[in-house]
């Protein structure tokens, strides 16, 4: 058989490389060039810089910045800070600066921290509000069926339940503050694009880039005449948040460093991200940004070597170590993000959940593998003495560890908890990564006082308003309870009176399904107003009274009140809670 050539030179040159062993790099100490939290506060400061005449940065407002372009006959605003309070406040700082009419409003991206203030600036204006053209399904997708969750994480990431005292700052800002009285609203985008858009606004060039990075629908915003980028969350004063903690969908990695190499092309004179203070200095902003990308890639590229070498994630984590060059630099101290967190999301993200370990096809459930750890160890008594002796000799990822089996064999087993919270305690106190310490503190404020943080702010009925009855119908059907509606079969019609929009939820044996329009044989049809709905669904209105006010064409309000009660969220639980399983398996 007559081999090809091609072939053979392929597999001369390339298999050594495949069969070739994979070393472990020679371990950095921890900490060697670590920055501590307290360093960063300077870089927060309260402040409006003026980059170069005409272009201005205000740092510290809040978690994020908001940036101000004075044109010939209006103003240019990127992106509106993540409250109310906070963006009228800034406004009134601009409105020092020029009091000619907003033109435009840019979003560099979908962060509650950068559109949920805009309204400040459009109250007795009409400016047009740009961003990319996935911005506004990414709002209404974070917005919806992930909201309890992700506000329970992002309230011990950002330390929202923490006394100043613990709270030094949040990595890339000074704080982020949303509560009860926190006030929230978002005016949509009036003109969205692709790839690129070319704009010209008071008299200002600006061209809009799409720059997938942190978020998909990231841009950038150029303005060649004084050779500055704005380049959102893309780039900033610590090691890039390639995963976050609180929950996301996948960041590409490879995306990440691409969209970088857009700013070595267009090599600004001054880069203004969305977080912190202005860069300036053309070669300094190559070279920062060079290692900004090739810390990036050397996660993406080193994290694929080891996952096509066999790696489990946590021996992953465990290989993937920037080298001590990036390391060293100012911009990537890992005080927002981690590398270890980066690997472990290249991994699921390239390969999902399953780690190739077959012990973790069928894994034992964490109840049955927290007894078989407390039968080993001889009892939890003897457990119990043995985390003790780790918390004594300081090993507080060993005691967090261990009485997490404890707890999960017994949760009656008082005893261990003050071992748990102290371990969070010592380990938040001692992090320099801002995500992690907060989270330790408040998981620990939670167990001493027996409760689950959550995110306090509520929609307003305006923000509710801008939200399409389907993406809260999309929401409302996740919180079926499978064990009340498993023998249902019920068509339930819904006609939003004020939109003109029918809807049928099929509820089917645990499932119910959405469908557009109303079906003849629906069993139930509730007319009905979309932000009555709304304003229930939220507790911004009693359900008791507001049900009331629905118009009954088929079946009756008794019907109904039996039909809403089929739909109930689960409980939060802290991780090292058993959680109650229905009926779905367990």
């Amino acid at each position: 058989m007559k081999l090809n050539l091609n072939f053979l030179i392929l597999c001369l040159f390339f298999i050594p490389l495949f069969d070739c062993q994979i070393t472990k790099p020679k371990e950095v100490l921890k900490g060697s060039h670590e920055v501590h939290l307290e360093n960063l506060n300077a870089e927060f400061e309260k402040k409006i810089y003026e980059v170069v005449p005409g272009v201005f940065s205000a740092v510290g407002y809040g978690i994020a910045n908001s940036m101000l372009i004075v044109g010939k006959d209006g103003l240019i605003i990127i992106d509106t800070l993540d409250e109310l309070r906070a963006s009228k406040q800034v406004l009134e700082d601009f409105r020092k600066i020029s009091s000619l009419p907003i033109k435009a409003i840019i979003y560099t991206h979908s962060h509650p921290d950068h559109i949920f203030g805009s309204q400040s600036f459009v109250s007795g204006e009409s400016p047009e509000v740009y961003a990319h053209e996935s911005l506004l399904p990414s709002v209404q997708k974070l917005a919806s069926e992930t909201t309890p969750i992700i506000g329970t994480r992002s309230a011990r990431m950002f330390g929202n339940y923490l006394e100043k005292s613990d709270l030094v700052n949040v990595g890339i800002g000074p704080y982020q503050g949303y509560n009860a009285d926190t006030k929230l609203d978002f005016v949509p985008p009036t003109k969205t694009f692709r790839d690129t858009l070319e704009i010209e606004v008071a008299g200002i060039q600006l061209k809009l880039i799409h720059a997938p990075g942190e978020t998909d629908d990231q841009i950038y915003i150029y303005h060649p005449e004084k050779n500055i980028l704005f380049v959102g969350d893309n780039f900033y004063k610590a090691f890039p948040n390639l995963y976050t903690i609180r929950g996301t969908w996948f960041r590409s990695l490879k995306n990440w460093y691409e969209s970088l190499d857009i700013i070595r092309k267009i090599k600004p004179e001054h880069l203004i991200p969305s977080h912190g203070k202005p860069v300036s200095g053309k070669s300094y902003i190559m070279e920062v940004v060079t290692d900004y990308r090739d810390a990036v890639q050397f996660v993406h590229d080193q994290s694929l070597r080891g996952i096509n070498a066999g790696f489990h994630p946590d021996d992953l984590v465990e290989f993937v170590k920037l080298p001590d060059h990036l390391k060293k630099s100012p911009y990537l101290q890992e005080v927002y993000g981690k590398v270890s967190w980066s690997v472990r999301s290249a991994f699921t993200g390239n390969l999902g959940w399953f780690s190739g370990d077959s012990s973790e096809l069928q894994p034992l459930d964490r109840k049955a593998y927290a007894d078989l750890i407390v039968d080993l160890a001889g009892g939890k008594e003897n457990l119990f003495k043995y985390t003790k002796s780790k918390l004594q000799s300081n090993e507080y990822q060993a005691v967090l560890t261990l009485s997490g089996y404890i707890l999960r064999n017994d949760p009656n087993f008082k005893d261990v908890v003050s071992l748990r919270i102290e371990a969070l305690e010592k380990l938040g106190q001692s992090e320099s990564n801002a995500n992690a310490k907060h989270y330790y503190l408040t998981e620990a404020l939670e167990l001493r006082n027996q409760f689950v943080a959550k995110i306090k702010v509520r929609p307003s009925p305006a923000l509710l308003r801008r939200y399409p009855v389907k993406v809260i119908l999309s929401s409302f059907v996740t919180n079926l309870d499978p064990e009340l509606s498993a023998n249902t079969d019920e068509k339930v019609g819904f006609i939003f009176e004020d939109t003109k929009e029918t809807y049928t939820i099929h509820v089917r044996r645990g499932v119910a399904e959405v469908i557009p329009g109303l079906l003849t044989d629906a069993h139930l049809v509730v007319e009905l107003n979309t932000q009555d709905w709304k304003e229930m669904l939220v507790r911004l209105k009693s359900p008791a009274t507001t049900v009331l006010k629905f118009r009954y064409k088929k079946g009756n309000l008794l019907s109904f009140v039996q039909f809403l009660k089929k739909f109930s969220p689960k409980e939060q639980i802290l991780s090292s809670q058993i959680p109650i399983y229905q009926s779905i398996g367990k």
